[in-house]
């Protein structure tokens, strides 16, 4: 008898033997209950979510309908934990990147592999949160570890004569690894790389004024923990190779000088330029006195695909001390912020800004505890003088203070808890044009907030909320007064199993403008909302909720449109 002949036999036999004793195993406790390892176990959950929306007299603000699903399912087999995910949206408008998303993990103890649209951290300024439509890899044998991920990051969008902010983009394709060393004490240090460069093939043929963009990163980063932890010192340095227009005439290594090697790597190109970023860390533990200090600049042009929209021209420096007394009763806490643009000095203005927060809790008993919080903020804008360039006179300064008192009263009881929190805030700003004589303008503004809420919790699965606020604005430009009024319950019914909640309020602002003939206008406008949510768990693994929501606006004087919104979302959960 062949091999071939023999195999489906042997098969049989092999499944029938596992049959047999795997029972045997579990009942003896021979092997599985002296190691962390199951045969096989699994779970996961599936889910169904419908929802619909309709307003009268304003422009619908979303799709007057959207069926969205997810499932997941994990299992986990002789150590080895592996799932898979799924995310569908029918809201896939050509306004932005698909938003739908699949996903397949794995792990076996140091392993970890996932596939379809996956997403990880390199660094604040490299790879930082774009999702990637590939695979990802990360193995971290004992303090070793190693990341590699690639794929799609962003997908063909072409332009549209229909959609007027329909903003085109090419296929982007995006590469990145990283390597690092952690120490038992926590300290670590890593070099990570991430590349991501456009296809011009995926919009050709169309008349668009973007361009395919490329983009290299190197980022070294390390912490040091001492003393037990409690000095600690960590810094990371990103440097970006941009290139804004893959389409320009290229440069020969010998045309900048600099090694063969790497224009075999990155093509260097008339629009290509070189920045970096980074920050560092230093801070100080103990038992009642902690000290960070930190520094961050980030380069006029820094670019970086591997994240949104980067703010460049920035150089921060920051301080934060904190205090606790009285067995952390009492904690201080502050934070100074200095910053400025215009890092080169070759725009017409700079901007400096100063802000100094401080927050203070204090636990007096149980029942009372009382937060406090004040903020400053400093904004100057200087106009600077360059030779052989008449610059306009005249900059511009701002003041902001605002502070918040929250004292929040808890009382328990045997059969019930009240909760009463009052907040009460003040905000006044304060801006005005310097340095110029012909412009005198400047404005002001002084705000006060207050709130008061009060819930109580019954046994009977029975709660009860209510909130009312106000708020009054005086400015240069006019005065603007708020009040509302807001209620809710909630009851659990069938041991908890049926959960009813029903939430009312009401609104009503009043607005005055001063015009140019001295008059004043008078808006006023009320604004009525309510909403019904309600959960029933059919079973420990069926779950359904259904919410309905309505808002309903009207100008009572002055001015507007009226309006209602009418919204509501049905959901199936499962879990297996």
């Amino acid at each position: 008898m062949d091999f071939l002949t023999f195999k489906p036999k042997f098969w049989a036999a092999l499944c029938i033997i596992l049959m047999i004793t795997a029972p045997a195993f579990s009942q003896s406790g021979s092997f599985w209950d002296d190691s962390d390892l199951s045969l096989f176990r699994s779970g996961g959950s599936i889910g169904l979510t419908a929802s619909t929306y309709t307003a009268q007299g304003i422009d619908n603000r979303r799709p007057p309908g959207v069926l969205q699903t997810n499932a997941n399912f994990n299992f986990t087999a002789l150590g080895l934990r592996s799932g898979f995910n799924l995310n569908y949206s029918t809201d896939d408008s050509g306004f932005r990147q698909n938003m739908n998303s699949i996903n397949y993990s794995a792990r076996w103890r140091w392993l970890t592999f996932r596939a379809g649209d996956v997403n990880t951290r390199f660094s604040d300024y490299s790879l930082n949160g774009t999702t990637i439509r590939g695979g990802y890899a990360r193995a971290n044998p004992g303090n070793f570890s190693v990341e590699v991920i690639g794929g799609k990051s962003k997908r063909v969008v072409r332009p549209s004569l229909e959609s007027a902010f329909r903003e085109p983009s090419f296929n982007q394709w995006a590469f990145g690894t990283k390597m690092g060393i952690t120490g038992t004490n926590g300290s670590y240090f890593n070099l990570s790389t991430f590349y991501a460069q456009d296809d011009a093939a995926s919009l050709s043929g169309e008349i668009i004024e973007i361009k395919p963009q490329e983009n290299l990163t190197l980022t070294p980063d390390f912490r040091m923990n001492l003393f037990d932890g409690r000095f600690t010192l960590e810094s990371q340095f990103t440097a970006s190779v941009f290139t804004r227009d893959l389409e320009g005439e290229p440069f020969s290594s010998s045309d900048l000088g600099i090694p063969v090697f790497f224009t075999a790597i990155y093509q260097p190109r008339a629009s290509t330029h070189v920045n970096y970023a980074g920050k560092a860390l230093a801070g100080f533990r103990s038992d009642f006195f902690d000290m960070n200090i930190g520094y961050e600049r980030i380069q006029p042009g820094f670019m970086s695909l591997g994240r949104g929209t980067v703010r460049n021209d920035l150089e921060t420096i920051t301080l934060s001390p904190a205090f606790r007394f009285f067995q952390n009763r009492l904690s201080i806490r502050s934070d100074v912020t200095l910053g400025r643009d215009n890092l080169l000095g070759t725009r017409f203005q700079t901007q400096s800004n100063t802000g100094i927060g401080s927050n203070v809790q204090m636990v007096f008993s149980e029942t009372f505890h009382l937060t406090t919080s004040y903020n400053l903020l400093l904004n100057d804008i200087t106009m600077n003088q360059t030779d052989g360039i008449e610059q306009p006179a005249g900059g511009q300064s701002q003041v902001s203070q605002n502070f918040m008192l929250q004292p929040n009263f808890t009382i328990l009881g045997e059969d019930f808890i009240h909760n009463i929190a009052v907040t009460g805030g003040y905000l006044s700003i304060n801006s005005s044009f310097t340095g110029d004589p012909q412009n005198s303008n400047s404005f002001s503004s002084v705000s006060y907030t207050g709130m008061l809420s009060y819930s109580i919790t019954l046994p009977a699965g029975l709660t009860l909320n209510s909130s009312g606020n106000y708020l009054t604005n005086s400015s240069d430009g006019g005065d603007i007064r708020n009040i509302g009024i807001n209620l809710g319950t909630s009851y659990a019914l069938f041991n908890r199993k049926l959960t009813l909640g029903l939430n009312l309020g009401i609104n009503r602002s009043r607005m005055e403008r001063e015009v140019m003939n001295g008059s004043a206008i008078t808006n006023r406008f009320q604004q009525l909302v309510g909403g019904i949510n309600s959960s029933y768990r059919l079973t420990d693994k069926d779950t359904f909720n259904l919410t309905l929501r309505s808002r309903n606006s009207r100008v009572l004087d002055g001015a507007g449109n009226d309006f209602t919104e009418l919204e509501g979302s049905f959901r199936y959960q499962r879990t297996f």
